[in-house]
């Protein structure tokens, strides 16, 4: 009573597409060497042309190659007009003749105050050290007086500068640790 049962495993596709993956290879070794063998000849591959030229790239003129044609007294003059912007721009920047007319246009940048304040917590020594390093145009005697001046009179005047520097040196002691006190005042004031 024991049936005997067949092995019904179907085959690997690989053994299925035997048959036709023989002659799907030779067809391709038959491409790949005409393909290889055309690449190396002499002969011309493409057709010659025989569709007209667009008249923007052909001319009866045989003046030269395929650029766009462009009627020459046009380019006479753009090389004309360079050649006089030229001799007007070397005309413009000749050392010996000095342009007077720009020189009046500019106006002198605004002047600022800049103040030390005098406080009786203060340290000589920091202040003298700061005010020397910071501003640029003052000495160790200088930054001395001035700290006596402020000590003295509750403030002392530093210098006149355009704004942004009296500002940046203003800030740069009043970030000191221990704090400078400095102020900023208008010159028109």
């Amino acid at each position: 009573q024991h049936l005997h049962q067949h092995n019904t495993t179907p085959a690997p596709a690989i053994l299925l597409l035997a048959p036709i993956m023989a002659p799907l290879r030779s067809l391709i070794c038959t491409l790949a060497f005409a393909t290889t063998a055309t690449a190396f000849t002499t002969a011309p591959i493409h057709q010659p042309r025989t569709q007209q030229l667009s008249p923007l790239y052909a001319s009866d003129d045989k003046g030269g190659g395929s650029a766009i044609a462009t009627p020459k007294t046009k380019q006479i003059t753009t090389t004309v007009q360079k050649q006089k912007q030229k001799s007007e721009q070397k005309k413009k920047f000749k050392p010996s003749d000095p342009d007077l007319k720009n020189e009046s246009d500019f106006e002198d940048a605004p002047m600022f105050r800049l103040y030390l304040i005098g406080d009786e917590g203060d340290d000589q020594e920091h202040v003298v050290t700061r005010v020397y390093e910071i501003v640029e145009d003052c000495s160790e005697d200088d930054a001395a007086t001035l700290f006596k001046s402020a000590y003295q009179t509750g403030e002392a005047f530093m210098g006149k500068y355009p704004r942004e520097i009296a500002e940046m040196y203003c800030e740069q002691l009043t970030r000191s640790d221990p704090i400078i006190y400095a102020d900023v005042r208008d010159d028109k004031d």
